[in-house]
């Protein structure tokens, strides 16, 4: 793999679990529904309460704290790379 990709996966190793948490909170925030890390409102569509996967994706934020060091090793292996 070139060092170009080895930055990509560092990048989507990030952005993924926090992009994931922003549609958790815009889903909650566009349904009017109160979101935070205690707990969801309930929340309503077409019938179906999806409070829970909203607070599991509003929760996602939290992965960062594991794909973090990936994606720095990721980024230090591309400089290996590209100056190797």
């Amino acid at each position: 793999m070139s060092a170009a990709q080895w930055v990509w996966i560092s990048v989507l190793l990030l952005a993924v679990p926090f992009g994931l948490s922003m549609l958790g909170m815009g889903i909650a925030r566009l349904k009017g529904t109160r979101l935070d890390a205690a707990q969801a409102d309930p929340c309503y569509v077409m019938g179906r309460d999806i409070s829970e996967l909203l607070y599991t994706l509003f929760m996602c934020y939290w992965l960062v704290l594991f794909t973090a060091p990936l994606a720095m090793g990721c980024l230090i292996w591309a400089g290996i790379k590209a100056w190797g």
